[in-house]
């Protein structure tokens, strides 16, 4: 099934950019994804696309679901952004014990879920499983999901404090939604603070996170597909640096559009040399960024269906190109927006808005240059690959 759903699900994809482009004015204003375009991702199935296939989903490669993200990407980079996140908690999702997933799918096989992933709150141990309170930020697409997991301590009986931490699973009526959201890129990605007062979460919704980034998930017992094998953050993070190729790729034909008949004090934008080299470098950019995550999807597929494990230096390269292909981007948006002129600098324009995403996902910290890149090399070079989870 995967392998004929991926192509047919990327037609859908490119069949919403239109509306998704109509949108996106919108969706800046709302600081929301639009209820319409989360019902036409419904309708279209592309939630589906990495859901379990136990609970109606396809289970398309990893590599599929990064070209369905990226199309998305060139009709609204918000939508994109939270389509991306949502993929990669269905994934996580599919980690989460048989008992979790049918609380989450068993009744509602379309509930989508988002995350605190940055470590904070505090879980105590409770009869039967935990107490989790706190607060987590950046929770993408929090308007329109039915469950949360927020990323904390791991307590234990032993005395000796533990080093694991957990994503603990809490549905809609558990927790609160804060509206911080008030940014200037992805302003329509809706991620708001998530709050959890003292909220009780059995043990069967606890994924302790080295479980989940190590392919040793309890969700494997029941999903035996090579997406809940995957060491979680050395591949579905890929999923949050595809926006930026569809982005990119957006913005290059929309800068050509302008200069094709544009001119500045009598001189053709288009016959400027200067310009010719900005165009063909953003485009050499564009292209070698997808094609860098194109080729580490496919490899990464391709291992896992062979029931082989990633090494740590593969789970490095992927890292390194996740955060290389979103620089890329942002040197290609950087070199076309600074040729915009004024025109650039309105409201409402469309090239401003792509601009202004492009950088806010490059700000993520899966997409930090800085990390990812002197993590590859001490792997490469045998030292300790330092902190953060591979």
């Amino acid at each position: 099934m995967a392998s004929d759903m991926g192509p047919r699900l990327l037609e859908r994809a490119h069949a919403l950019v239109p509306a998704l482009r109509e949108r996106a004015s919108e969706t800046e204003a709302l600081r929301r994804i639009p209820y319409e375009t989360m019902r036409d991702l419904h309708d279209a199935e592309l939630l589906k696309a990495v859901q379990p296939e136990r609970h109606g989903g396809f289970e398309v490669g990893l590599d599929d679901a990064l070209r369905i993200t990226a199309a998305l990407g060139r009709g609204c980079g918000a939508t994109a952004w939270v389509y991306g996140v949502l993929s990669d908690h269905q994934i996580t999702l599919g980690m989460y014990s048989a008992e979790a997933q049918e609380d989450v799918w068993g009744e509602t096989p379309a509930a989508v879920a988002c995350s605190g992933l940055a470590f904070g709150g505090e879980a105590s141990l409770a009869i039967g499983g935990y107490r989790v309170s706190g607060r987590w930020s950046f929770s993408s697409g929090s308007d329109h999901s039915a469950w949360v997991f927020v990323h904390s301590n791991a307590p234990t009986e032993s005395e000796e404090p533990s080093r694991r931490t957990a994503y603990y699973l809490v549905p809609r009526d558990e927790f609160e939604i804060v509206d911080t959201w008030h940014v200037v890129g992805l302003s329509g990605t809706g991620s708001k603070d998530i709050v959890i007062n003292d909220v009780f979460v059995p043990e069967h919704r606890r994924l302790f996170v080295d479980d989940a980034n190590e392919g040793r998930a309890p969700g494997t017992r029941v999903n035996p597909g090579p997406l809940y094998r995957m060491p979680r953050m050395a591949t579905s993070p890929f999923l949050l640096t595809a926006p930026t190729i569809g982005l990119t790729e957006a913005l290059l034909d929309l800068f050509l559009e302008s200069i094709r008949t544009k001119a500045s004090r009598g001189v053709k934008l288009a016959e400027l040399g200067t310009i010719q080299m900005r165009v063909a470098e953003a485009a050499a950019e564009a292209d070698a960024a997808r094609l860098l995550l194109e080729r580490d999807c496919t490899e990464t597929m391709s291992i896992m269906r062979r029931g082989d494990t990633l090494t740590l230096e593969q789970r490095a390269r992927n890292r390194r190109d996740m955060a290389y292909a979103s620089t890329l981007c942002i040197r290609a948006a950087d070199r076309l927006f600074t040729a915009t002129g004024g025109t650039g600098l309105y409201d409402g324009n469309e090239m401003r808005r792509q601009f202004h995403d492009i950088r806010a996902i490059g700000a993520h910290f899966v997409n930090s240059w800085d990390v990812a890149g002197t993590t590859f090399t001490k792997v490469t070079l045998g030292l300790e690959p330092g902190p953060g989870p591979l």
